[in-house]
This record gives structure tokens, C-alpha cells and sequence, in this order.
């Protein structure tokens, strides 16, 4: 193989990379906050980012359903998320959701990321150990 078939051939092997390592990243999908989002919005996945609004955390249907008010302090969006409670949904706390938006002003939410609350503390805990 002379010299221009191989950086032909590594180029090649390069994209195929980069094509399979960015292979369904949604790369359309702007994160929103609540007050964001329009009658435009509806019958779209959308990307949202807010509070829990304290008070608002339930589940229905023996847990399978979680439902919740995701706010950002000027407005609010219900939120139907149609799985077990994820361990960090907390009231008060940040939360991501994504889902389909729909016409009452609620979420479908297919998908819930928090923050782990130990990774993101300010306070230095010591580890345990066994001897």
C-alpha cells in the first residue's frame, strides 16, 4: 500500500468512527426552559429544564406513574412520566425532562435526568472503611 491509499484508508476508518459514535445523538433537540415553550411546542419532543415545584410529587397505578409540576419561577408544565420514580426526583430539586409536549400543557415525559445529589455536594465527606 503506497502512501496516499493509506491516509485514504485512515480517513475512511475516521468518519466510519465518527459516524457510529454520534449515531442517535439528538443534535436538533434544544433544551428549553418551562417559560419556553409555545402552542408551537405541541405534538413535538422537546427537551425541558426546571424545578420540582414542592408539593406537586406523586405516583399513581402502584408507582408506575409518576406525576409532577416542573417549573422555572414564571411558569409551569405538568409532567407525566410513565415509569418508576427516579431515586433522585425530589421536590425542590433541578430535573430534566424529555418527552412529547401536549395540548393540556403537560409532558409525556419518556425520559427524567437528575442530578446525583453526592456527586454535585459542596460538603467533603469522609469514606468509610473496614478493617
Amino acid at each position: 500500500m503506497d502512501r496516499r491509499q493509506k491516509t485514504v484508508f485512515a480517513s475512511a476508518v475516521i468518519l466510519l468512527v465518527l459516524v457510529v459514535g454520534l449515531w442517535g445523538i439528538p443534535f436538533g433537540n434544544k433544551q428549553l426552559a418551562v417559560s419556553e415553550l409555545t402552542d408551537e411546542h405541541i405534538g413535538k419532543r422537546v427537551h425541558v429544564n426546571g424545578t420540582v415545584a414542592v408539593g406537586t410529587l406523586r405516583s399513581m397505578d402502584n408507582g408506575s406513574t409518576i406525576l409532577f409540576t416542573l417549573t422555572d419561577g414564571r411558569s409551569d408544565v405538568n409532567v407525566s412520566y410513565v415509569e418508576h420514580q427516579p431515586v433522585n426526583l425530589i421536590e425542590g430539586k433541578h430535573a430534566a425532562v424529555i418527552g412529547m409536549s401536549l395540548p393540556n400543557h403537560t409532558i409525556s415525559a419518556n425520559q427524567i435526568i437528575t442530578k446525583c445529589p453526592s456527586k454535585y455536594s459542596t460538603e467533603a465527606t469522609p469514606l468509610e472503611t473496614t478493617e
